[in-house]
């Protein structure tokens, strides 16, 4: 389990987002419903999925589960942004450049772990 409070942070966050995306397939958020359609369906299950997979990688000290997981979380962040962006309320405006930042914060940390992943391929040849 981790030791590290950095990584119970990623684990607690990356569940949460988790929870978001089953709790987004059950109850559709309807900003996103009426932009998308069906495709609702498909971004939750990106979020859930992509939660999931980084929580395992970030409790078990694993690049590969974050590695998997982050694309999918910065791409449903990203769409929730430009939807929310669409609709140019000025209140959606504000939320989607939050949810913007914060899915190139994810897509940084991505790259970071993408760092890792060579350096521990680097180091088992």
């Amino acid at each position: 389990m981790p030791s590290q409070p950095r990584r119970w942070s990623r684990v607690a966050g990356y569940t949460m987002m988790s929870g978001a995306g089953l709790g987004a397939a059950a109850y559709p958020t309807p900003s996103v419903q009426d932009a998308t359609g069906r495709l609702v369906y498909l971004w939750a299950a990106f979020l859930a999925m992509g939660g999931a997979l980084a929580a395992f990688g970030a409790a078990t000290d694993r690049w590969i589960g974050e590695h998997l997981g982050l694309p999918l979380l910065w791409a449903a962040f990203g769409v929730y942004a430009v939807v929310l962006a669409s609709a140019l309320a000025p209140a959606s405006v504000v939320a989607s450049l939050a949810l913007g930042g914060f899915a190139l914060l994810l897509f940084g940390r991505w790259r970071d772990v993408g760092a890792v992943r060579v350096e521990a391929t680097r180091q088992a040849e």
